[in-house]
């Protein structure tokens, strides 16, 4: 099981992964706003938990594992975004912070219901 801490680097991979041919630890570290050595020891901690892949000092690449998990963390970081930026208006920094703390409370039963309304709201508009 990954830590909420964990989860929030592993995101933070996938969305630098879709932007960039190759992910460093420099960049993981630059947009967590830590240092080098404390986005290697997450992205160490990951790749122990087989999310990621690592040569040493290389790229950062997704398992499989990792990349299904992340598309789900993203899922459902997004669909809390909506919810409360949509539907409630609660200004867009302020969502989008306010989202990721929701995310790592929540069930995963809550989450797919979530998501599962924020698609059906999106697609009844």
């Amino acid at each position: 099981m990954l830590t909420p801490r964990a989860v929030d680097y592993l995101e933070t991979i996938y969305l630098l992964s879709l932007e960039n041919d190759t992910v460093g630890v420099s960049q993981v570290a630059a947009e967590r706003e830590v240092t080098i050595p404390t986005a290697r020891a997450a992205v160490r901690r990951l790749k122990d938990g087989g999310f990621v892949r690592q040569e040493r000092y290389g790229k950062i690449l997704l398992t499989e594992k990792g990349r299904a998990r992340a598309e789900n963390i993203y899922g459902t970081h997004r669909a809390l975004f909506r919810f409360l930026h949509d539907l409630l208006g609660v200004e867009e920094e302020t969502a989008d912070r306010e989202a990721c703390k929701l995310e790592h409370g929540l069930s995963q039963s809550t989450k797919a219901r979530l998501v599962r309304f924020m698609d059906e709201n999106e697609a009844n508009q």
